[in-house]
């Protein structure tokens, strides 16, 4: 009997360190910061712990970078971009709907990606059902590619603002996708796009 009450008690305590663990892992500890864009086009959270690349500049086409500390900031080594991309009126026929149009981006993003980074390959087809940011339809791909010989995979996410793309680009190191996904879900649905 009391060995059967030593078992419980040792499958009691591996439970709740399992509990622990997963509530640690999923970032219901983390504390957040909150990211206000200037012209008031979108507001997100991010893990307070994070560093945050120069002001955002809607001009600049890498967006504004997230660092998960300053080391990574001085190796240029972002966890996280978000920008407004301008598309190019030539490529958006008038009346196109907001699902064409999507389409049209993931092909546009895929060809950039593949011609800048190196070894990108996009992971599966691209999905416009996985997210909706603030309610509104999204591209999502995921992908991978090599940065100073390191493994990267992630996924990219885009979405229309003011006929603009509103995108996210979420890209750690492999070994650290596991960890880090839960806080990337916790940024997405943080997201709130100021449509005019």
């Amino acid at each position: 009997m009391s060995h059967q009450i030593s078992s419980i008690t040792f499958l009691s305590l591996i439970f709740c360190v399992l509990i622990i663990n997963s509530a640690t892992a999923s970032g219901i500890e983390q504390s957040w910061s909150i990211y206000s864009e200037e012209e008031g086009n979108f507001v997100l959270k991010y893990p307070s712990s994070w560093i945050t690349g120069d002001s955002f500049n809607e001009s600049n086409e890498d967006g504004l970078k997230f660092y998960t500390d300053i080391q990574n900031k001085y190796q240029t080594n972002e966890i996280m971009q978000v920008g407004i991309g301008h598309r190019d009126a030539e490529l958006v026929a008038p009346g196109m709907n907001l699902n064409t149009t999507l389409r049209l981006d993931s092909v546009l993003f895929i060809k950039k990606f593949k011609d800048e980074l190196q070894n990108f390959s996009v992971l599966g087809e691209p999905n416009f059902n996985k997210y909706n940011i603030n309610g509104h339809p999204s591209l999502y791909f995921e992908f991978s590619y090599v940065k100073s010989l390191v493994l990267k995979k992630g996924f990219f996410i885009a979405s229309d603002i003011n006929n603009s793309i509103f995108y996210i680009l979420f890209e750690p190191d492999q070994n650290d996708i596991i960890k880090t996904l839960p806080i990337a879900n916790e940024i997405i649905s943080s997201v709130k796009l100021h449509i005019q």
